[in-house]
């Protein structure tokens, strides 16, 4: 429905949010992702590095608010800052101000070490349960699938065997 593309004002997205809602009974809506749509404003503001960490505050603040207004659940992509090789990819790893994630009902993040892949549940405001779903990628269909619950189990276990997950490496 939405196609913007490049850097877009936050209140155009809401306006097209707000129609989407009103007009189609929208409930979820997916914003991929919030370091890009905000790119052109950084270099609007000189590239400030504080202005950038701002202008996400502000966005993630009025995304925020539209979601508890209008009860629909956004999902915010957010890419992570630069991290080791070979660290598992928490909280702290969110790019930007730590916002982002005290904000966010519900926190995941994609996990790799180039052989295992996974969705790491790091925040869970609706019952605080956490932990891993293994998933899969299929090239036929371009998604990725949780494998059926006897693959799933002997996945988690190699998973959480290992000393540190790694963190997604794009594989």
């Amino acid at each position: 429905f939405m196609t913007f593309h490049g850097g877009s004002e936050v209140d155009q997205v809401i306006d097209a949010m707000d129609f989407a809602v009103y007009a189609y009974d929208v409930e979820h809506v997916i914003i991929d992702n919030l370091q890009f749509m905000l790119s052109r404003l950084g270099r609007r503001s000189g590239g400030d590095f504080n202005s950038r960490f701002d202008q996400q505050d502000l966005a993630i603040e009025k995304f925020r608010r539209f979601a508890t207004d209008k009860n629909v659940h956004i999902t915010l992509v957010v890419h992570p800052r630069k991290e080791d090789e070979g660290v598992r990819l928490g909280l702290s790893s969110v790019f930007g101000s730590a916002k982002a994630t005290q904000e966010a009902d519900c926190v995941l993040i994609i996990q790799s070490d180039g052989e295992l892949k996974y969705l790491d549940v790091k925040k869970n405001r609706y019952d605080g349960q956490l932990g891993i779903v293994p998933v899969h990628f299929s090239s036929f269909t371009g998604s990725y699938y949780e494998p059926n619950a006897e693959e799933s189990a002997n996945l988690k276990k190699r998973i959480l065997s290992k000393p540190e997950y790694p963190r997604f490496s794009g594989r």
